[in-house]
């Protein structure tokens, strides 16, 4: 009787563990659902988990050149087709460049330096976002000896300075920039080299306070500094990047790794950055709010009318312009053969740079 009386006590807990069994999945099925309809109410924000080969850490400056980037990770744009963009800021490109090579970049929205990317580290160039001869000016005080002389250079006749006026003199401007790449040419216009002058690298924010106090000739300036140097201090324009004839744009560069390795990533960033290029360009009352937002996070001042001056003269690349335009002409014809006619870049690498100006991400995005 004993042991039927245990039989039946063992059959009634084993029914009990089974009952409490499925109650707690029924619950967990519950919660799952309920997870589930809270992510499609709040898709742009809370989307499926994304694997690896869809991250991407992408470097940017306080440039309107950031702003294709910016704009779609602000809407969740990334995460909307399958892909997670990490927004890391920096100040120049040749910091961009060391990260990269260090590993802990996958992606930069980058300038002149990013020839000394391609050459040294073997990344690759996958796009460009704009052109970037607008609003990158070198500046000299109106009563200087640099204004005062006037135009020079009948081949240039947009270009304020002499030899005599410029050598000897003191330059303020980031190390590894498209300003960088500027000066030179400047320098070049009056047969005179580095050598000729005193450079001081500072980053542009700096160097423009330092001028106000009274140090340095000249002041290598980027939107919105060019505006209001020439607005506000009533400085002097000597020399800009159009006036030169340097046409360069801004660059999309990826490391080695990324390149191999995370396409489809790249392939979809791409098309997206095509995308928010023509919807910038299309608004540029939205484009001037988001530049001077954008600015602001990064510890800048950019008036609004401002911003709206540089996107109206400097438009984005948008789907069409990748499609027709010939990729990588103007880095490889201007940069390029700059930086190894100036002996900054060593000739035999002027194959590597040019080889790893690659557009088969622009092709798998169907924009080339």
């Amino acid at each position: 009787m004993e042991d039927r009386k245990e039989k039946y006590m063992k059959r009634v807990l084993a029914l009990l563990v089974t009952m409490a069994m499925t109650g707690s999945m029924l619950m967990g099925c519950g919660s799952s659902a309920a997870d589930n309809s809270q992510q499609a109410e709040g898709e742009s924000t809370e989307t499926a988990s994304i694997d690896e080969d869809h991250k991407l850490r992408v470097g940017v400056l306080a440039a309107m050149t950031a702003l294709p980037v910016v704009d779609m990770v602000n809407n969740g744009l990334d995460k909307e087709n399958g892909i997670e963009i990490e927004l890391v800021n920096f100040s120049t490109g040749a910091p961009m460049n060391e990260a990269m090579a260090a590993g802990e970049l996958d992606v930069s929205f980058i300038g002149a330096a990013a020839v000394f990317s391609l050459a040294n580290n073997n990344s690759k160039m996958i796009g460009e976002i704009c052109t970037d001869t607008v609003a990158i000016d070198l500046i000299a005080r109106a009563d200087s000896d640099i204004a005062a002389a006037g135009a020079t250079n009948s081949e240039f006749p947009d270009i304020i300075g002499s030899a005599d006026s410029v050598k000897g003199k003191t330059i303020l401007c980031p190390a590894g920039t498209l300003s960088q790449f500027e000066v030179t040419k400047y320098l070049d216009v009056f047969g005179l080299t580095m050598d000729d002058v005193t450079f001081v690298p500072m980053e542009y924010a700096q160097a423009y306070q330092a001028f106000k106090t009274g140090e340095g000739d000249i002041l290598a300036t980027r939107s919105p500094q060019t505006y209001t140097a020439v607005d506000d201090e009533g400085w002097v324009s000597v020399a800009s990047m159009k006036n030169l004839k340097a046409d360069a744009t801004a660059q999309i560069v990826v490391s080695e790794s990324t390149f191999d390795n995370k396409q489809d990533a790249l392939a979809t960033m791409m098309k997206l950055v095509a995308e928010e290029n023509d919807k910038l360009n299309g608004d540029v009352e939205y484009a001037a709010n988001l530049m001077s937002e954008w600015f602001k996070q990064n510890g800048q001042d950019i008036d609004v009318e401002v911003s709206k001056r540089q996107l109206e003269e400097k438009p984005f690349y948008g789907v069409e312009d990748m499609k027709t335009r010939e990729f990588g002409a103007d880095f490889k014809n201007t940069l390029v053969e700059f930086y190894v006619s100036s002996g900054q870049l060593e000739e035999d690498l002027k194959d590597t740079v040019c080889g790893n100006v690659r557009n088969d991400i622009l092709v798998k995005a169907g924009l080339n």
